[in-house]
C-alpha cells in the first residue's frame, strides 16, 4: 500500500536523523574505538600558541574571556591573545587596549565595519607567528587547562583539527548532540568543531571565505580533505549556558542550518565521496537533519492516508503533544516538555533553513545573545 510506503519513508528518515546514527557511532566508539595519541610535553618542549576571537560590542563579557585566557595552565612566553574588534561601538575597544596596556600578550585589532566572524578571522590570520592557533568565542568560559588539552591532542600527526567539548547547561538538545560528537571523535573522525573553541595548526588555517556562515564546518572539512581526524580533546572544556529566550535559540537554528545548506551550496568536494573521507559520517549526521522535518511530514502523510482510527488517534495525539511542547509550561518545564520544545524547535528551523538561505535571510553577521547565567 501506498501509505505504508509513505510511512515508512517518512519513519526512516526521522529514525537515521535521530537514533540510527547516534546508535551506530556509539557502537563503533565501543567495538572499534580509534584513540588519538595525545601527548602531554613538557613546557620547553609546549609550541607557542595564538589564541584568536572575533568580539562584536562584548564589552559586558570581554573582561571576563581576558582575564580566564591570562590565567590558562600555559607558559607565557609561548602564549598570546589576539582579539578582532569587528566594528564595535561599545567599550570593547577601550577594554581589550587596557588589557593590552597592562600584558603584552594581548593585541587588539579592528575592522572599520561590521563584517562577520571571517573577515575577523581572516584578519588575525596574516598576524598570526605561532605554531597552533586556538580559535573560540567570547561568550563561553574556558576549563583552567583548556589550552593545554588542544595541544596535546594536536601532537599526533594524523590529527587536523581538535574540538573543545562544549558543556551546556539547560539545553536538553546539547545534552544529545554532544554525545554524538563525543563517539565519532573516538571511533575516528568528527564532520565539525564547536565554535566556541578549536584549534588548529597554523599552517593549516586556510583563508574562509568572507560570507561563510559556519567556520566551525568549513575549517575542519577543509583540513579533513587531507585525510587527517577531526577530534575532540574531552579534557578542554567550554562552559556556556542555554540561551534566555526560545526565540533567540530558533533564530541561532536557523542560521546554523542554513549555514549547512551554504557549505554544501558553495564547499567543492564536500559531498564527493572521494573527495571527502568524511563524506557518510557528514551526510547522515549533518545533512539528515536538514531532511528530518520532511520526514515528519511523510509520517504524517502517510497516516492520514491510512485506513483506521489507530491512525487517525496518532496524528490527533503528535499534534497535542506538540502544541503542549510549544506552550509557555507554568514553572519549571518537566524534562519531557522541554525535550520535546527542543525537537519541535529545531525542525521548524531545519524547515526554514534552506528557505532562509536562498531568500537570503541569513546573514553572517551574528546577534550577541544575552543568557542566563544563574
Amino acid at each position: 500500500m501506498i501509505w505504508m510506503a509513505v510511512l515508512g519513508l517518512g519513519l526512516v528518515v526521522v529514525f537515521v536523523s535521530y537514533g540510527g546514527y547516534a546508535l551506530w557511532v556509539a557502537w563503533l566508539a565501543r567495538v572499534r574505538p580509534v584513540p588519538t595519541a595525545a601527548r602531554y610535553l613538557p613546557d620547553a618542549l609546549l609550541p607557542s600558541v595564538t589564541c584568536v576571537m572575533a568580539a562584536s560590542n562584548e564589552a559586558v563579557l570581554i573582561r571576563h574571556k581576558l582575564r580566564g585566557l591570562t590565567r590558562q595552565d600555559y607558559p607565557a612566553d609561548k602564549f598570546a591573545i589576539i582579539v578582532v574588534s569587528d566594528g564595535s561601538t561599545d567599550a570593547t575597544d577601550a577594554i581589550v587596549r587596557a588589557w593590552a596596556r597592562r600584558d603584552r600578550r594581548i593585541r587588539l585589532l579592528r575592522t572599520e565595519r561590521r563584517s562577520g566572524k571571517p573577515t575577523a578571522l581572516n584578519l588575525a590570520r596574516s598576524h598570526i607567528a605561532s605554531d597552533v592557533t586556538v580559535l573560540m568565542d567570547v561568550r563561553q568560559s574556558l576549563t583552567q587547562g583548556a589550552i593545554r588539552e588542544l595541544v596535546a591532542h594536536l601532537a599526533d600527526p594524523g590529527v587536523g583539527v581538535v574540538s573543545g567539548d562544549l558543556r551546556m547547561k539547560g539545553d536538553a538538545y546539547w545534552t544529545y548532540e554532544r554525545f554524538v560528537r563525543k563517539c565519532e571523535s573516538r571511533s575516528g573522525s568528527m564532520v565539525q568543531v564547536t565554535g566556541s573553541l578549536y584549534a588548529v595548526r597554523t599552517a593549516d588555517l586556510p583563508e574562509i571565505p568572507p560570507d561563510m556562515i559556519l567556520d566551525d564546518v568549513y575549517v575542519p572539512l577543509k583540513i579533513a580533505l587531507s585525510g587527517r581526524r577531526i577530534v575532540m580533546a574531552e579534557g578542554a572544556g567550554s562552559l556556556d549556558v542555554a540561551t534566555r529566550s526560545a526565540s533567540d535559540e530558533f533564530v541561532r537554528k536557523v542560521r546554523t542550518l542554513a549555514g549547512l545548506v551554504q557549505i554544501c551550496h558553495c564547499f567543492e568536494g564536500c559531498l564527493n565521496p572521494a573527495k571527502n573521507p568524511v563524506w557518510g559520517r557528514f551526510v547522515l549526521h549533518k545533512l539528515s537533519r536538514l531532511a528530518c522535518p520532511y520526514g515528519l511530514l511523510l509520517v504524517l502523510a502517510g497516516a492520514a492516508m491510512a485506513e483506521g482510527l489507530g491512525y487517525g488517534t496518532a496524528i490527533v495525539s503528535g499534534v497535542g503533544v506538540g502544541l503542549v511542547g510549544l506552550t509557555r509550561w507554568p514553572g519549571p518545564s518537566p524534562r519531557l516538555v522541554t525535550l520535546v520544545r527542543s525537537f519541535l524547535a529545531l525542525n521548524l528551523a531545519a524547515l526554514w533553513a534552506m528557505p532562509s538561505y536562498y531568500l537570503r535571510r541569513t546573514s553572517v553577521t551574528w546577534r550577541r545573545v544575552e543568557v542566563d547565567r544563574t
